[in-house]
């Protein structure tokens, strides 16, 4: 016998990931303290994520990876540069374009975040079974991969 899943169904589990996804937040906050320092808008953290893994990278790369506006991208470049979040660098094969790197706050805001991933490490998710995790993991890098082949 075929199983039908329902809307609802999926209504209910999403609801039941975004609660769970919620109290996550609210319980390891307080961890996050550190980042305050820095002062960055939500959109500006997503964007310093995505250059500490990446780097060096364009300006290009950063607008399509976050289907953003070259402008918008570069609005906010300007603004973390100012904080000495990034530095840009020509490209010696390209002069009209440009690398983002982390510049010294950016390398501070960086080692920031992997003490607190350490701290999360040694106090959460070690307590977690990590082949859990690693489910975790494979059901989200799944459903990214199912919404970036949609969106083309």
């Amino acid at each position: 016998m075929e199983m039908i899943v329902k809307l609802e169904d999926y209504r209910k589990v999403v609801n039941a990931l975004n609660q769970a996804l919620e109290d996550f937040d609210a319980l390891i906050h307080h961890e996050l303290k550190p980042l305050d320092q820095f002062g960055l808008t939500a959109q500006q953290e997503r964007i310093m994520f995505f250059v500490i893994r990446h780097e060096p990278l364009t300006a290009k790369e950063i607008a399509v990876h976050f289907n953003i506006s070259y402008s918008a991208v570069s609005q906010v470049v300007n603004k973390l540069e100012k904080q000495g979040m990034v530095v840009r660098q020509t490209n010696a094969d390209n002069r009209r374009e440009s690398y983002i790197k982390l510049g010294e706050s950016g390398k501070r805001y960086a080692l920031t975040l992997s003490e607190i991933d350490d701290t999360l490490i040694e106090k959460y998710y070690s307590k977690a079974d990590l082949q859990d995790l690693k489910h975790m993991l494979q059901t989200l890098e799944n459903l990214n991969q199912k919404i970036k082949t949609e969106k083309k």
